[in-house]
């Protein structure tokens, strides 16, 4: 009986030491794992242990530095990537200009690092990691080169002027097909330098002109003002719409109506305000009424412009043009009726002897004489010819 007593205390004391034995393990372990939290409870002859999971990831890296490294730090950081500048020739920009056509967007970098301190002031640092997270976008600058334009202070899209008149050619070479021809001071849109040689563009057209021919107002500051006129003077051809203003200023009527060696009693030159606030009033193109009242008046010196002050023969049928022609009063009064009714009955869809808006058109119910829209036309060439 006593031996087996024996054998049993001799039990619980090696059951004891087990446990304090697997004690101190447990205390190892919780040293050396702290993601992990141990709470232990000795009383007597029994051991409870129990194990709870941290809710903070234990960072490997940071972990070294903390117990090996007091004077590094670990850092996870996003970088700026500066973008590069590429660039290149253009012979489509004057030179001495740039002009970006890709603008440059610095991308982002994902950057791990051990950075080393001392005394907290940052000395160096090692890359660990490196990842891209955004690509810069390179800068793209077109450097010119083209002293054609430099020379011109012009632009790809802005104008030039012709300094003469010129054939537009189809290709960039003297012996290709022309396209059409152009009276100086003509304005026209650079689409491309070719050499010696410059695309452009005019209202339809296009087309290559000689560098020579072109000039811009830069160079010739008065070429706006000729490009106006010679707009103007672009516009008149036969089939043009004539219920609608010249566009001439006082100015113009004054420079076309005024100084004419045929004008011998000066009529159309002291009545310039009349048929310029006709046009203005009946919306007429001007210069086509006054070529009317030329053409029928002789410049003023027919019987019906001297006698009843009737520049246009208005009214005036062949049974008997003399005594049928209406009377007035003034000339300012002829020219006035003479605008309305053509305005009203002749160029307005609505009007009684309405057939369109060309002088051709007018002509119709104008006149008997099957050429009179020719002949009127070329008093206009006459007037709008003096322009410039």
């Amino acid at each position: 009986m006593k031996k087996e007593k024996f054998n049993g205390v001799l039990i619980v004391k090696v059951s004891i030491l087990w446990l304090f034995a697997l004690a101190i393990v447990i205390a190892l372990l919780m040293a050396s794992f702290r993601n992990f939290i141990f709470a232990t409870d000795v009383s007597n002859e029994q051991i409870s242990a129990t194990v709870e999971p941290n809710e903070a990831q234990v960072d490997i890296l940071q972990l070294m530095v903390e117990n090996n490294y007091s004077n590094k730090k670990l850092v996870n950081e996003k970088r700026n990537i500066k973008y590069d500048i590429q660039k290149k020739s253009d012979d489509q920009i004057p030179k001495g200009e740039e002009e970006i056509k890709t603008k440059g967007k610095d991308g982002e970098l994902q950057v791990t690092a051990l950075q080393e301190f001392n005394n907290n002031t940052y000395k160096t640092e090692e890359i660990i990691e490196t990842k891209i997270t955004k690509q810069p976008v390179t800068q793209v600058v077109h450097v010119g080169t083209s002293e054609f334009l430099a020379k011109y202070k012009v632009h790809i899209g802005e104008e030039m002027y012709l300094t003469e008149k010129t054939d537009l050619k189809k290709e960039a070479k003297a012996d290709s097909e022309t396209v059409t021809t152009f009276n100086r001071y003509l304005n026209f849109t650079i689409l491309k330098v070719s050499g010696n040689w410059t695309k452009v563009k005019y209202e339809n057209y296009e087309g290559y002109l000689p560098n020579e021919k072109l000039t811009s107002e830069a160079i010739t500051p008065m070429v706006k003002e000729k490009n106006r006129i010679a707009q103007l003077q672009a516009s008149l051809n036969k089939d043009m719409d004539l219920s609608q203003p010249s566009g001439l200023t006082l100015s113009d009527f004054k420079t076309v109506l005024g100084y004419n060696e045929r004008d011998k009693n000066n009529i159309f030159a002291d009545n310039v305000e009349v048929f310029y606030n006709a046009e203005q009033t009946y919306g007429i193109n001007g210069i086509f009424l006054a070529a009317i009242g030329i053409h029928e008046s002789a410049w003023g010196t027919s019987f019906l412009a001297k006698e009843k002050n009737n520049l246009f023969g208005y009214m005036a049928y062949d049974r008997d043009p003399i005594n049928s022609a209406k009377d007035f009063e003034t000339y300012e009064e002829c020219i006035n009726t003479v605008a309305e009714a053509v305005a009203k009955n002749y160029l307005t869809p609505t009007g009684s002897y309405y057939y369109g808006t060309t002088a051709e058109a007018v002509n119709t119910k104008y006149a008997s004489d099957k050429a009179w829209h020719t002949k009127v036309f070329s008093y206009m060439e006459y007037l709008y010819d003096k322009l410039g």
